[in-house]
């Protein structure tokens, strides 16, 4: 089994390190390979909404017609069992790089009758610093994005500052259902 972890933080100390921290050291434990990629580290472009009524050829061809690294990311995806998404709270959404990433692959893979990322399982953790709120509309995006990419959602874990402690047993008992 392979899982792919995508975090969405540019800090490398901080809430949602700490929370990719406990899922990769389970995964870690129990044999698992794991490959965390940082989303804030490519260069992933908006959606330009190009084409007719919008839809360039990431309806027909199941990618987009950017040139940035949105594609190859995507297609890394396909080597995957599952996936565990890990994005901060930025004003009560997914960090702007996740939004980002995840409009332009909801538009790539959901309509893919083919697709190699669609029908597995994911773990959602939603990390609000700051004033902890947020994370109830930052954890229904990414079920709306479950939706679409015909994910089984494993866990749906709301993460603060007051909570962090105590929902470390959660972010274990839930990673651990990925490979179940």
């Amino acid at each position: 089994m392979k899982v792919c972890i995508l975090s969405a933080s540019p800090n490398k100390i901080g809430l949602t390190n700490s929370c990719v921290k406990i899922c990769t050291d389970i995964l870690e434990e129990n044999n698992i390979n794991v490959d965390w990629k940082v989303l804030n580290k490519y260069n992933i472009k908006r959606c330009e909404a190009c084409g007719k009524r919008g839809w360039g050829i990431c309806y027909d061809e199941n990618r987009c017609r950017i040139d940035d690294d949105f594609n190859d990311l995507q297609s890394s995806l396909e080597e995957y069992n599952a996936y565990i998404i890990v994005s901060p709270v930025y004003f009560h959404e997914m960090s702007e790089v996740a939004k980002t990433f995840f409009d332009r692959l909801k538009r790539c893979q959901s309509f893919n009758v083919n697709s190699k990322i669609t029908n597995k399982n994911v773990l959602f953790i939603a990390c609000a610093g700051g004033s902890g709120s947020g994370t109830d509309n930052t954890l229904n995006s990414m079920k709306i994005l479950a939706k679409f990419m015909k994910w089984n959602v494993v866990g749906s874990i709301g993460i603060n500052l007051k909570n962090y402690e105590i929902s470390k047993n959660t972010i274990e008992e839930s990673t651990i259902k990925l490979m179940l």
